[in-house]
């Protein structure tokens, strides 16, 4: 099982991104701001994924908030939302480091797939 920190101010996805993760069986952590977001991404020591919108209420916004997310957590894969994926905004996500970029709308078996993709498989419990 995996523990994946999704940050977005959008009631509805979060909910869906949680109710995606537990069918994935993959435990779930939410924010609902950028503030909050950074809060939980430096507490929680295991942490095997971030998803995060881009543009969300908070102290830091949009490219700013995603720099401090990679330099406090250069270890964690992060895969960035957003509806507005401009030449820039890409640019700057791959500048970052970012794993992955999801644009607007989207499936979320799409994001399934980037999961299996970023993330090793989850040994089986022995019996």
């Amino acid at each position: 099982m995996h523990t994946i920190l999704v940050i977005d101010d959008e009631e509805p996805i979060l909910r869906h991104f949680t109710d995606l993760l537990r069918i994935l069986q993959h435990d779930a952590i939410t924010a609902n701001n950028s503030d909050d977001g950074l809060k939980l991404a430096l507490e929680q020591e295991q942490l095997d994924c971030i998803i995060s919108d881009l543009c969300m209420p908070g102290r830091l916004k949009e490219m700013e908030f995603i720099a401090e997310l990679r330099k406090q957590r250069p270890d964690v894969p992060l895969i960035v939302i957003s509806g507005f994926p401009t030449p820039d905004v890409l640019r700057s996500c791959e500048e970052l480091g970012v794993a992955e970029f999801i644009a607007k709308p989207f499936q979320l078996s799409y994001v399934e797939e980037l999961l299996q993709k970023l993330l090793p498989p989850v040994a089986a419990p022995e019996e």
